[in-house]
């Protein structure tokens, strides 16, 4: 088993729809540490994350901002709450407003 810190960068350039942000390697194991969103549109934004668990066939939303300000940062969990995400699993936002920058900080384990 190794243990790899990742961070996923994405840049978000559609609105409406679920863009993917980062999916869980097929032979490992992710802890979701921190998701930092950051709203450089030029307006408030609104988005949501959610998870998708392939192994059930299932999706939720596992956050929501209804207003995030331009220029702004959220950062998403932190303070020792965490995220575990299966193999295969997807983690996926949805804004309003574009562009929106997303990084995910995960640790992976790997089989």
């Amino acid at each position: 088993m190794a243990n790899t810190y990742k961070n996923n960068i994405a840049s978000i350039t559609s609105t409406g729809s679920d863009e993917v942000i980062y999916t869980c390697p097929a032979d490992a194991t992710a802890i979701i540490n921190t998701i930092f969103v950051y709203n450089r549109s030029g307006g408030a934004a609104t988005f949501s994350l959610k998870l998708t668990d392939t192994s059930a066939s299932s999706s939720t939303t596992i956050y929501y901002n209804a207003s995030l300000a331009n220029l702004a940062t959220d950062t998403v969990l932190g303070a020792g709450n965490v995220v575990v995400l299966e193999d295969s699993d997807i983690l996926k936002i949805n804004t309003n407003a574009q562009p929106v920058d997303v990084t995910v900080s995960a640790l992976q384990i790997t089989r």
